[in-house]
């Protein structure tokens, strides 16, 4: 499938300008049609006969060995989950913590991660180390940054690769090789990356890694997976049981064809019919190419930059500079408060985009399925929207 293939097969495509892929992405046909065909043959069988286990199973590690090469790492490291938030939590509230272990993060992440280090300080009497990352920092510096912050007394790194409100793209394997170098460990938040940029978990070393699958791999909600490196399955407990116990339970399902490594992990099961839509969004991304995707977006998304550079009363709140950029674009305009200009887009152009707190901006999720005419509508629009106030109800 191609980028003109892509697009035609997402409906949402024919009269809206959609760019909140970052907060959940359409579902090509493919992906509608392969929920709709799974959801029917589990109704005809029964979800727990048989047939409709062996279905689940079968739908299972489909979704695991798609996940596994969309990462570069093994079946065996790969859990499902249903969302990013659910496997950065699996990690965070699993990690053996101790009083005054430090946690190293920063300002701007999202608040799976920001709510969850806050739990922590409270619950285990963590030390959380928060750096004060500049929205449109530059590689250096931010490397720079991490490797002085990061010590003897860091246990966890834990950031997001591309950040939520306004498309900072961190330089994660100089923040691994700098946590690795003291014994820390490193837990990076996906939910931006996976299916906007090429992942290849081994050359960027991370020890933890967790997706969703209903933003830029355009899967359905209530989708995700998370990896976790084979040498440190043990290193976490496991959320509702404990290892023995989850190690007893295996045992005894084994037989069945149930278990599976990771499965300790597992906190609720899982809708076999979204599962495989799941499945199926991660395929068509192989198949079209993720290094093609990424370029047509990064493409985009410069257009708009540049456009926007250009408009008086317009701030582009995130990088510019390649490397440290993405699909993600943020924009702040004079006079407007960002839910007001989000609701405007749409009233009024029928743009789809998101409103971020901080830094205050509406925030455009540029796809490699958008055109460089929707970039230009956007890019007007934003035009004489600046030129003009804000209406008052």
């Amino acid at each position: 499938m191609d980028i003109a293939e892509l697009r035609n097969s997402i409906s949402a495509t024919r009269d809206i300008i959609y760019l909140n892929t970052g907060w959940a992405g359409p579902s090509p046909e493919a992906v509608v049609t392969r929920i709709q065909t799974v959801l029917e043959e589990e109704r005809s069988v029964g979800p727990a006969s048989l047939a409709g286990l062996r279905l689940w199973r079968e739908v299972r590690e489909q979704a695991r060995s798609a996940v596994a090469a969309l990462l570069g790492v093994d079946t065996e490291e790969t859990l499902l989950t249903h969302g990013t938030t659910e496997g950065v939590h699996i990690v965070l509230y699993g990690f053996p913590w101790r009083p005054n272990d430090e946690l190293v993060t920063c300002n701007l992440e999202h608040p799976a991660i920001a709510t969850a280090v806050d739990v922590l300080r409270e619950r285990s009497g963590v030390s959380v180390r928060k750096l004060e990352l500049p929205p449109n920092a530059v590689e250096a510096d931010m490397a720079e940054l991490f490797s002085a912050a990061i010590g003897p007394q860091t246990r966890v790194v834990a950031l997001s690769h591309v950040q939520y409100s306004c498309g900072l793209r961190l330089p994660v394997r100089s923040i691994v090789d700098a946590a690795h170098r003291v014994g820390a460990l490193v837990l990076i938040d996906g939910a931006q990356s996976a299916g906007q940029i090429p992942l290849d978990l081994r050359q960027l070393g991370a020890d933890f890694y967790a997706i969703s699958g209903q933003k830029w791999i355009l899967g359905p909600e209530g989708t995700g997976a998370l990896f976790i490196s084979r040498a440190l399955s043990r290193s976490l407990e496991p959320l509702l049981i404990t290892h023995s116990l989850a190690d007893a339970w295996d045992r005894h399902l084994e037989p069945f064809g149930v278990a599976y490594p990771l499965r300790r992990f597992t906190t609720a099961s899982q809708n076999t019919a979204l599962v495989a839509g799941f499945a199926e969004a991660v395929r068509l991304l192989l198949e079209t190419g993720i290094e093609v995707i990424e370029a047509k977006a990064n493409c985009l998304a410069d257009r708009l930059r540049s456009g926007l550079a250009a408009i008086p009363g317009c701030s582009i709140t995130g990088p510019v500079a390649s490397g440290v950029s993405c699909g993600l674009v943020a924009v702040a305009v004079e006079g407007w408060p960002p839910p007001k200009l989000v609701d405007e887009l749409w009233t009024r152009w029928r743009i789809a985009a998101r409103a971020v707190s901080y830094p205050l901006a509406v925030r455009f999720s540029v796809a490699a399925f958008n055109t460089e005419a929707e970039i230009d509508v956007v890019i007007d629009a934003l035009r004489s929207l600046a030129s003009s106030q804000p209406p008052s109800v």
